[in-house]
């Protein structure tokens, strides 16, 4: 381990796809964002615990899966109790902590909400606001301990369309097998947020002090079994891009994973040099490749509540009507009729994917997307169980439980063997 590293920089791009980089994509034309990092490392084999924004962010502040810090889906309103967070920690630690984001509003009732404020506080419209004032507010001095997370919101549903006239329905194009129009539409929006936002960001970044990671919160579908990523999983929504830059680690290559977006809180800690009591699956990026051999790790898909959390009936809510993590003035919210739960289990290479309700399962090909021979699940299924059996937070679950989340937890617990 090098020096305690003091100044941190977390840049998550909303809707990342894997191949929204020059790196995967040689279409994809960013040369000023490419110049700024070209001596960034690339984990290759980089995964999201969640299909979601607020359920994958709140993994990378805590370091846990989502059935471990209780935002098992993007609707569920609060985290289980007691979880420390980056925010918290690096703040308790004397840092100067800086968070801003496109649509802040996407973390209401999370315990790092007071931390995440607009892009620009003076405009409505946050992807019309101005850089300067971000700038001036991330970087205020040398000296000063910096721990800094930005969220661009722009290459999410919607891709800078909205407003043009006669703009395409993207799905019915994705239906039609338009694919390829598609894609153009989605690229031009992550270009802008590489080209010009991180451009005018990482400019100002001193690159032997600030350690620097750029990631997706998740992908989009974009394919037949689904154009979007909230309903889905799948690895167009789950395979992701993460570039890190840390001092003294220079020409850094990560082993081939698989890496997860829970591993960002045991590296970032470390770095820091502070001392967390932390019983996560995580692990150290700069851990070395024993580490992350035969390894496996956990993605969830919860929809039981619905995909869309940013409606009015949630962003109007007064904090203390929030009485447990699926109710409102203690009256449970509203399910979801299509509602799923599903997970997936990847080394980096295969991914696994089961419907917890119905048992249908596939197996396929990280890279080319190929569906793969799977005669017996049951290894897949063991691998997906020894996660959920051996994690260090089980007792979070007895958590400001209804009697609707009980028989879930219950129906969860009799599937795995621990209640007949």
């Amino acid at each position: 381990m090098g020096r305690r590293i003091t100044k941190f920089l977390l840049l998550s791009i909303d809707t990342w796809r894997y191949d929204a980089l020059s790196r995967t994509n040689p279409r994809f034309n960013t040369p000023k964002f490419d110049l700024l990092t070209k001596d960034f490392s690339f984990a290759e084999r980089f995964f999201v615990p969640a299909p979601a924004t607020r359920p994958t962010h709140t993994s990378l502040f805590t370091g846990l899966y989502p059935f471990e810090h209780g935002l098992y889906g993007q609707t569920y309103l609060k985290m289980f109790k007691g979880i420390p967070n980056l925010f918290q920690l690096f703040l308790e630690a004397g840092y100067c902590v800086t968070g801003r984001s496109e649509r802040p509003d996407v973390f209401r009732f999370l315990d790092f909400e007071p931390f995440i404020g607009p892009i620009d506080p003076n405009v409505r419209d946050q992807h019309l606001g101005s850089l300067e004032n971000l700038i001036g507010t991330v970087f205020p001095s040398e000296d000063t301990p910096q721990f800094c997370f930005l969220h661009f919101w722009y290459p999410h549903s919607g891709y800078g369309m909205r407003g043009i006239p006669s703009a395409p329905s993207l799905k019915r194009m994705v239906d039609e097998g338009r694919v390829e129009e598609v894609l153009r539409f989605y690229y031009a929006a992550v270009v802008h947020v590489q080209e010009f936002l991180l451009v005018e960001i990482l400019k100002r970044v001193g690159l032997d002090e600030w350690a620097v990671f750029v990631f997706g919160d998740h992908g989009e579908g974009f394919c037949d079994e689904g154009m979007a990523h909230g309903d889905l999983l799948h690895q167009n929504v789950l395979h992701v891009p993460l570039l890190v830059h840390i001092p003294e680690h220079e020409g850094l290559v990560f082993p081939n994973g698989p890496f997860s977006a829970i591993d960002l809180f045991p590296t970032i800690v470390n770095l820091a040099g502070l001392e967390v009591d932390y019983r996560g699956y995580g692990r150290d990026l700069l851990g070395g490749a024993e580490a992350f051999e035969s390894r496996w790790v956990l993605s969830e898909l919860d929809s039981l509540y619905g995909t869309g959390f940013l409606k009015q009936e949630n962003l109007q809510l007064e904090h203390n009507r929030v009485t447990s993590r699926v109710s409102v003035d203690h009256k449970e919210i509203r399910r979801y009729a299509e509602g799923v739960r599903m997970w997936t289990v990847t080394d980096g290479q295969r991914l696994y994917r089961e419907d917890e309700h119905t048992g249908d399962f596939v197996l396929r090909d990280v890279m080319s997307g190929e569906d793969m021979r799977c005669e017996d699940p049951r290894p897949f299924r063991a691998i997906y169980h020894d996660i959920v059996n051996h994690s260090g937070y089980l007792d979070l679950q007895a958590q400001e439980v209804t009697a609707r989340e009980k028989k879930i937890l219950e129906d969860r617990l009799r599937s795995l063997g621990y209640i007949a």
